[in-house]
């Protein structure tokens, strides 16, 4: 504690003497101030319960809304798993791919040779101009080899069709 001059030095003049009337007022005012706190308590309290609820609401909700089950990720094979049937028929082009979509991808990309839908209407139109003895349509892809000859043992209906339309039938 303080001594006297020290107090008197530490707050630059000497201390207000506490009068009873002083302490009764510090008292109200402690008594006020602690009132306050109590409440300011309680009403912490009841923002804490509110709170509670509505995390519980929201998880009830939740519930109730997404399905239960979480979907698992899809596992993709792997690359020793896959059963690869479709190669390129380029030459010099040794790649072989588990899917015919992967390989038309690759025709596509890295040959030049249009989608499949593509190719497909580019040999239907050069056998239309083979039957009519026109010229072949011009076109800016790097077809398969023998791309048109498969495409006439794969689509006998088409080339039926063709036959009968011009009354003839052609060799390639």
């Amino acid at each position: 504690m303080l001594s006297e001059k020290e107090q008197i030095e530490f707050l630059g003049k000497k201390p207000p003497l506490c009068t009873k009337s002083t302490i009764e007022t510090l008292m109200m005012n402690f008594q006020q101030i602690s009132k306050n706190i109590d409440h300011l308590d309680q009403d912490l309290n009841q923002l804490a319960k509110r709170l509670d609820y509505l995390e519980e609401s929201i998880t009830e909700h939740y519930t109730l809304v997404q399905p239960q089950k979480l979907e698992t990720k899809k596992k993709r094979r792997t690359a020793n798993l896959i059963k690869r049937d479709f190669q390129c028929p380029y030459e010099k082009c040794d790649k072989i791919y588990g899917t015919d979509i992967s390989l038309n991808l690759h025709i596509r990309l890295k040959h030049n040779g249009g989608s499949k839908i593509e190719r497909e209407e580019l040999a239907k139109q050069i056998l239309d101009a083979k039957f009519q003895d026109e010229v072949e349509p011009h076109h800016s892809f790097n077809l398969p080899p023998n791309f048109i000859e498969d495409f006439q043992i794969h689509h006998q209906e088409y080339i039926h069709n063709l036959e009968k339309t011009y009354n003839k039938r052609i060799l390639l």
